[in-house]
């Protein structure tokens, strides 16, 4: 029986002075997070990347910026390696909250997500590329949400094809909000 059925990492949280003594409050498939401090009012994360997509997701030039995005304040660099064979790399980004059961977050959230895995089984036949085109969809499609919103999307197609990365916009941590109930892409793209 697999005994980690949703592929969260495991790697222990790497040695370093800036993660020491930091309470985790969450992972993902190749994601560690742990509270970092608040500043000027603002809540902060520090996120251990192990995924160079998602490294580049949080730390590329070129990377989607705007009101759906998490803001970035630091690259703090490597940290070791992951037992994946990718290096660790500390990031530190604003925090960000799940989605309620209600509100209008949660609605677009789950209008999108439910867009999204629509149009993935419309293009299921092409196995991996149906992520892409069913964000193509979502990006040129629209669907009566805000224009940030589908700038939004159309943003991360366009990152998803220079990067190779596949999009997933299904899981429920890949759309986030801040506290004033913004929606935010938090990790809407993996690696191929």
């Amino acid at each position: 029986m697999d005994e980690n059925p949703a592929c969260i990492i495991t790697d222990p949280v790497p040695d370093h002075p800036l993660l020491k003594g930091r309470k985790e409050i969450g992972r993902g498939e190749s994601t560690i997070v742990l509270e970092a401090d608040t500043v000027d009012g603002q809540e902060r994360v520090y996120k251990i990347l192990s995924s160079p997509t998602d490294y580049a997701y949080y730390t590329a030039e070129d990377r989607p910026t705007g009101r759906h995005f998490p803001v970035v304040f630091a690259d703090h660099g490597a940290v070791g390696r992951s037992s994946r064979g990718y290096p660790f790399h500390v990031v530190e980004v604003e925090r960000l909250y799940p989605l309620p059961g209600a509100g209008e977050a949660a609605e677009v959230a789950t209008k999108i997500s439910t867009s999204y895995f629509d149009a993935c089984m419309m293009w299921r036949n092409l196995a991996q590329d149906m992520g892409r085109i069913a964000l193509h969809h979502l990006a040129v499609t629209p669907m009566g949400w805000a224009d940030t919103v589908q700038q939004s999307l159309q943003a991360l197609e366009t990152f998803s094809d220079d990067y190779g990365a596949l999009p997933d916009l299904i899981k429920a941590d890949n759309l986030m909000m801040r506290k004033d109930g913004t929606l935010v892409f938090s990790d809407p793209v993996f690696m191929e």
